[in-house]
């Protein structure tokens, strides 16, 4: 014969069970944005704008980046390609570090790297594929 459940022990169990799926999800999330940070193509990218003195001076120093934006549909990586927008800031200004870079010979090669102010137009190019650091 059938046990009839108690309507507060489906509670309980819809309660867990949401906590459970909204944790695994936020793990999830950290263990991409963590896979996107340590990539070569990102960890170029932002060395590459650390080593630029005039980025750095018009964003001001400490500069600091967060995460990627998951659902911006700019942001997509290939075996052969990749393309993020690294949301950086620092005490001066804040906008979004644009990386490009290709897979090729066995690593990633930076092509294009642009710094885009938010709330400007300008932009400061920092590497471009037909000419290199600036």
């Amino acid at each position: 014969m059938l046990q009839r459940v108690s309507l507060e022990s489906l509670k309980k169990a819809a309660l867990y069970g949401a906590v459970l799926s909204a944790s695994g999800c936020s793990v999830l999330y950290y263990l991409i944005q963590r896979n996107f940070a340590r990539s070569p193509y990102y960890q170029q990218s932002i060395e590459a704008l650390r080593e630029h003195q005039l980025a750095c001076r018009l964003l001001g120093e400490p500069l600091q980046f967060q995460t990627l934006r998951l659902g911006n549909q700019q942001n997509w990586v290939t075996t052969e390609e990749a393309h993020v927008l690294i949301p950086v800031s620092g005490r001066r200004s804040a906008g979004q570090l644009r990386s490009t870079a290709v897979f090729s010979d066995g690593q990633w090669h930076l092509t294009d790297l642009v710094l885009e102010f938010r709330g400007r137009t300008e932009k400061l190019v920092i590497l471009d594929n037909n000419m290199k650091s600036r």
